[in-house]
Protein backbone atom coordinates (compact mmCIF):
# COMPACT_ATOMS: atom_id res chain seq x y z
CA UNK A 1 0.00 0.00 0.00
CA UNK A 2 2.56 2.49 0.55
CA UNK A 3 4.36 1.74 -2.55
CA UNK A 4 1.15 2.50 -4.31
CA UNK A 5 0.86 5.80 -2.50
CA UNK A 6 4.85 6.53 -3.42
CA UNK A 7 4.39 5.50 -7.09
CA UNK A 8 1.27 7.72 -7.35
CA UNK A 9 2.86 10.40 -5.38
CA UNK A 10 6.31 10.16 -7.89
CA UNK A 11 4.02 10.11 -11.30
CA UNK A 12 2.13 13.40 -9.89
CA UNK A 13 5.30 15.54 -8.71
CA UNK A 14 7.14 14.47 -12.17
CA UNK A 15 4.48 16.02 -13.93
CA UNK A 16 4.64 19.24 -12.37
CA UNK A 17 8.24 19.24 -12.23
CA UNK A 18 7.81 19.41 -16.37
CA UNK A 19 5.82 22.35 -15.57
CA UNK A 20 8.32 24.17 -13.13
CA UNK A 21 11.22 23.29 -15.51
CA UNK A 22 9.30 25.25 -18.26
CA UNK A 23 8.84 28.65 -15.87
CA UNK A 24 12.90 28.34 -15.44
CA UNK A 25 13.51 27.93 -18.91
CA UNK A 26 11.00 30.65 -19.58
CA UNK A 27 13.29 32.79 -17.00
CA UNK A 28 9.97 32.55 -14.74
CA UNK A 29 12.53 31.62 -11.51
CA UNK A 30 9.81 33.84 -8.81
CA UNK A 31 6.85 31.66 -10.06
CA UNK A 32 8.81 28.27 -10.44
CA UNK A 33 10.23 28.91 -6.81
CA UNK A 34 6.49 29.18 -5.32
CA UNK A 35 5.52 26.36 -7.18
CA UNK A 36 8.35 24.19 -6.01
CA UNK A 37 6.89 25.48 -2.39
CA UNK A 38 3.42 25.06 -2.98
CA UNK A 39 4.39 21.53 -3.75
CA UNK A 40 6.88 21.04 -0.85
CA UNK A 41 3.91 22.11 1.71
CA UNK A 42 1.39 20.14 0.16
CA UNK A 43 3.10 16.30 -0.24
CA UNK A 44 5.69 16.79 2.66
CA UNK A 45 3.90 19.23 5.01
CA UNK A 46 6.86 21.24 4.91
CA UNK A 47 7.80 24.67 3.11
CA UNK A 48 10.94 25.28 1.80
CA UNK A 49 12.03 28.36 3.71
CA UNK A 50 11.26 25.82 7.08
CA UNK A 51 13.90 23.32 5.59
CA UNK A 52 15.92 25.44 4.34
CA UNK A 53 16.32 27.31 8.12
CA UNK A 54 16.57 24.52 9.78
CA UNK A 55 19.48 21.80 10.78
CA UNK A 56 19.44 18.66 8.60
CA UNK A 57 18.87 16.75 11.74
CA UNK A 58 16.06 18.98 13.19
CA UNK A 59 14.82 18.31 8.71
CA UNK A 60 14.67 14.32 9.83
CA UNK A 61 13.03 15.29 13.02
CA UNK A 62 10.33 16.91 11.23
CA UNK A 63 9.71 14.26 9.01
CA UNK A 64 9.74 11.59 11.53
CA UNK A 65 6.15 12.52 12.14
CA UNK A 66 5.30 10.96 8.59
CA UNK A 67 6.12 7.33 10.18
CA UNK A 68 6.18 4.52 6.87
CA UNK A 69 6.25 7.68 4.71
CA UNK A 70 9.48 9.15 6.10
CA UNK A 71 11.49 8.21 3.53
CA UNK A 72 9.23 9.00 0.67
CA UNK A 73 9.09 11.68 1.64
CA UNK A 74 12.71 12.51 1.89
CA UNK A 75 13.61 11.55 -1.17
CA UNK A 76 10.93 13.61 -2.71
CA UNK A 77 12.08 16.60 -0.25
CA UNK A 78 15.51 16.26 -1.74
CA UNK A 79 14.57 16.12 -5.33
CA UNK A 80 12.53 19.28 -4.51
CA UNK A 81 15.71 21.37 -2.76
CA UNK A 82 17.31 19.69 -5.42
CA UNK A 83 15.27 22.33 -8.27
CA UNK A 84 15.26 25.14 -5.57
CA UNK A 85 19.25 24.85 -5.92
CA UNK A 86 19.61 24.84 -9.26
CA UNK A 87 16.92 27.73 -9.31
CA UNK A 88 19.27 29.62 -7.28
CA UNK A 89 22.29 29.09 -9.29
CA UNK A 90 20.13 30.29 -12.04
CA UNK A 91 19.50 33.78 -9.73
CA UNK A 92 22.88 33.99 -8.47
CA UNK A 93 22.41 33.19 -5.10
CA UNK A 94 24.90 30.65 -4.30
CA UNK A 95 24.85 30.59 -0.38
CA UNK A 96 21.17 29.53 -0.87
CA UNK A 97 21.89 26.81 -3.52
CA UNK A 98 24.51 25.52 -1.11
CA UNK A 99 22.24 24.98 1.61
CA UNK A 100 19.30 23.75 -0.36
CA UNK A 101 22.12 21.20 -1.37
CA UNK A 102 23.39 20.58 1.91
CA UNK A 103 20.08 19.84 3.10
CA UNK A 104 19.27 17.47 -0.21
CA UNK A 105 22.59 15.35 0.14
CA UNK A 106 21.42 14.67 3.95
CA UNK A 107 18.30 13.98 3.28
CA UNK A 108 18.99 11.41 0.26
CA UNK A 109 22.14 10.05 2.44
CA UNK A 110 20.09 8.93 5.47
CA UNK A 111 17.06 7.38 2.81
CA UNK A 112 19.18 5.01 0.92
CA UNK A 113 19.42 2.24 2.63
CA UNK A 114 15.51 2.11 2.97
CA UNK A 115 15.53 2.40 -1.11
CA UNK A 116 15.19 -0.39 -3.51
CA UNK A 117 17.61 -2.03 -5.75
CA UNK A 118 16.16 0.10 -8.78
CA UNK A 119 15.77 3.38 -6.49
CA UNK A 120 19.29 3.22 -5.43
CA UNK A 121 20.19 2.76 -9.13
CA UNK A 122 18.30 6.05 -9.57
CA UNK A 123 19.37 7.69 -6.63
CA UNK A 124 23.05 6.73 -6.57
CA UNK A 125 23.92 9.03 -9.20
CA UNK A 126 22.25 11.87 -7.74
CA UNK A 127 23.78 11.29 -4.20
CA UNK A 128 27.39 11.22 -6.25
CA UNK A 129 26.81 14.31 -7.65
CA UNK A 130 25.64 16.19 -4.48
CA UNK A 131 28.85 14.40 -2.68
CA UNK A 132 30.94 15.78 -5.35
CA UNK A 133 29.57 19.66 -5.10
CA UNK A 134 29.95 19.65 -1.15
CA UNK A 135 32.74 17.98 -0.80
CA UNK A 136 34.29 21.74 -0.37
CA UNK A 137 31.88 21.67 3.10
CA UNK A 138 33.80 17.98 4.02
CA UNK A 139 34.93 20.21 7.54
CA UNK A 140 30.77 20.12 8.56
CA UNK A 141 30.87 17.37 10.83
CA UNK A 142 27.32 16.38 9.59
CA UNK A 143 28.26 16.56 5.91
CA UNK A 144 31.49 14.41 7.33
CA UNK A 145 29.73 12.05 8.83
CA UNK A 146 27.85 11.44 5.63
CA UNK A 147 30.19 11.21 2.90
CA UNK A 148 32.07 8.21 3.83
CA UNK A 149 28.86 6.34 3.96
CA UNK A 150 28.01 7.07 0.25
CA UNK A 151 30.82 5.64 -1.28
CA UNK A 152 30.76 2.32 0.91
CA UNK A 153 27.21 0.95 -0.98
CA UNK A 154 25.48 2.08 2.04
CA UNK A 155 23.22 -1.17 3.73
CA UNK A 156 22.00 -3.70 2.00
CA UNK A 157 19.16 -2.71 -0.21
CA UNK A 158 15.74 -4.22 0.53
Amino acid sequence: MVRDYVMRLVEQVAKLLVSIAAKRAAGQHDEARADLNALCQEHTGLTLDFVKSTSPEGVAEALAAAGALRHARAVLLSDLLTHDAEISDETSRPVEAIVARLHAFCLLADSMQMLSRAEQATYRPKLDRLAEILSALSGNPYVQSKLPLHRKGDAAPR
